[in-house]
């Protein structure tokens, strides 16, 4: 999608980009409710597979009151009820295997399962290079599972329950010698969320009431001394509430919306590690005795949210809506007010205009920034002028422009940030861009083009230089088409985009005490990596045995081997640079049966 930054390798636990921003300023969410990942940290696969998927909604900016605690974008993701029919799916590749099945189990109960694991660790072994100083002792792994089950209670009552758990875990020493702790690397991370929904709808009224929990926990270890374990379970009530009327106050199709939640979480976290860096600080060597940022703590997160929202149609061409929506974060004692408000526009039958402005703000809660109670939310307010153009059915044309002004940014204190590790909102930031989405769906063929242009520049402190976020991505093309026809489906996409920003070593200092070498860097992220670009190719073959349906295929990405660089990563000495690659190719063969 336009607006999302393509970083060629997951992101795993630290989220999505979107429009620039840090991964941490956009929240993944799953019939309503956050999930700390969406993809695994292995496989380029998402923690939800796409035939439990209803519907997928990318906002990359001026999302619905309903949503919140997010400064950037919102990825919502619905699961779907299971089909009245009973079915059982499975599939096999090389990247990963698992089951689904869904079904009834009477006229007012369906039902959908499935599990996943992935076979991409069984493979890795036998395609790293014998030369390689590397020892997986546990190789890179995952799993997740999913189920729902959705019940009609009566003609204006139903329910659904559902339920999503994932876990990743590797272990390895970057050498042979597994008797080195000091080159041990280990990490699992992993949540299990449950979640019980009501829906009512009578004549004008309609509610949705959802009570959810998750369970999640990450681990990292890192040589012998440094570590980090976090746990951190929590529980969210949330209730909306919706009037439809044909006609109100001289206004039609009018709307109005109600609603609040409550997350109240406890955070358990150990650590013992350098001081993290924050947005736009450059990586230095590791210090294997570097624990200056150790503490254990459990830390309460209560947080409270409640909205309005009121729609409603001035003519047939003219529809706006007005909201607010106020949060408390309890742990800063924090109070916002964040005003929204968006107007749709139909110009002509084929075109229509949306203009959306408001204000967002996402709390303190990543990694360190729970140990302090002295800094408050980052806060954006954005705004986002869009048309549409649709002259036909299966095509249509969307462009939008949008600036977004970030304050109160997280930053180290200015001088010491390095030494202390304190936090101060003094940040600010902006970031400016165009998008377009073109889709063309006709007879066999379906066709895709996306194209964004973004600039992100922030100040991390009143009187500092302005800077590129490290997120910063100018230019970002997809090019996709396919064409299905009888038993066969063929399909391919292209990807161009920018190199992301990085700050180089101009130099280094040797520290005796320590005996390491300091880097002297040059100005913060003042060189980019390489324009990046890729050929993905899949072909599908589907065929009917008795009751069995078989689809065969075989998806490569990065077809004309093009390994570009990501990052660079320098020497014990800082005197010699090496480029940290993306995979030069990952090919998939797999079958799937339905029966």
């Amino acid at each position: 999608m336009p607006g999302v930054v393509n970083l060629h390798v997951p992101l795993g636990y630290s989220g999505v980009v979107i429009r620039g921003a840090s991964p941490q300023d956009s929240k993944v969410l799953i019939d309503d409710f956050e999930v700390p990942v969406l993809f695994h940290n292995i496989g380029f696969r998402a923690v939800v597979p796409a035939d439990a998927i209803a519907s997928l909604e990318f906002i990359p900016g001026g999302y619905d009151v309903a949503y919140g605690r997010a400064s950037s974008g919102i990825i919502a993701l619905t699961t779907r009820a299971g089909n009245a029919e009973r079915s059982t799916q499975a599939e096999v590749s090389v990247i990963d295997g698992g089951v689904l099945a869904q079904g009834s189990t009477s006229k007012d109960t369906k039902y959908m399962v499935g599990v996943r694991r992935s076979t991409i660790d069984f493979v890795l072994p036998s395609i790293i290079p014998a030369s390689v100083d590397l020892s997986l002792t546990t190789v890179p792994s995952y799993y997740d599972g999913q189920f729902r089950v959705d019940h009609k209670l009566s003609s204006k009552w139903s329910a659904m329950f559902s339920g999503l758990a994932t876990r990743d875990t590797f272990e390895l020493y970057a050498t042979k010698d597994s008797d080195a702790q000091s080159k041990r690397f280990f990490n699992r991370t992993q949540f299990a969320r449950f979640t019980a929904a009501a829906h009512f709808h009578e004549g004008e009224w309609s509610a949705n009431l959802a009570l959810s929990g998750i369970q999640q926990e990450f681990i990292f270890e890192a040589g012998a001394a440094q570590y980090i374990r976090v746990t951190q379970p929590a529980i969210t009530p949330r209730v909306e509430v919706t009037r439809s009327m044909p006609v109100a106050a001289g206004l039609k199709e009018v709307v109005w919306r109600v609603g609040a939640e409550i997350q109240v979480g406890r955070q358990s976290i150990e650590t013992a590690l350098p001081v993290e860096n924050r947005e736009g600080e450059p990586m230095t060597m590791p210090d294997p005795k570097d624990t200056s940022a150790l503490f254990s703590k459990k830390i309460w997160n209560p947080d409270f949210a409640a909205w309005t929202a009121a729609t409603a149609t001035f003519d047939e061409r003219f529809r706006v809506t007005a909201a607010v929506r106020a949060e408390v974060f309890g742990r800063v004692e924090e109070f916002l007010l964040q005003p929204r408000l968006e107007a749709q526009f139909k110009i002509t039958k084929p075109w229509s205009l949306r203009l959306s402005t408001g204000y967002f703000s996402r709390p303190p809660e990543f990694q360190s920034e729970n140990v302090y109670n002295n800094i408050g939310a980052e806060r954006s307010r954005q705004t986002i002028l869009g048309a549409q153009y649709e002259p036909n059915e299966g095509i249509r044309v969307q462009g939008s422009v949008y600036y977004t002004d970030r304050t109160r940014l997280i930053s180290h204190v200015a001088g010491d940030g390095l030494v202390t590790g304190d936090l101060v909102n003094e940040g600010r930031g902006t970031t400016t861009g165009a998008e377009l989405l073109g889709t063309y769906r006709v007879g066999p063929w379906f066709g895709w083009l996306s194209y964004a242009y973004s600039h992100s520049t922030r100040v991390d402190h009143p009187g500092d230089a302005r800077r590129l976020f490290s997120y910063d991505q100018p230019h970002s093309m997809n090019a996709a088409l396919s064409w299905k026809k009888g038993k066969w489906q063929l399909g391919g996409r292209f990807q161009l985009y920018s190199g992301l920003p990085f700050t180089p070593a101009i130099g280094s200092v040797f520290d005796n005490t320590r005996n390491i070498y300091i880097p002297i860097f040059a100005a913060a992220n003042s060189s980019r990596a390489p324009m990046h670009h890729q050929l993905d190719l899949r072909i599908d073959r589907t065929w009917r045995i008795g009751g069995l349906d078989l689809t065969a295929f075989v998806d490569v990405q990065n077809v004309y081997l093009n390994d570009s660089v990501v990052t660079y990563f320098y020497g014990y000495d800082y005197t010699q640079q090496a480029a940290f690659k993306s995979l030069p190719l990952i090919p998939s063969i797999g079958l799937r049966g339905v029966f």
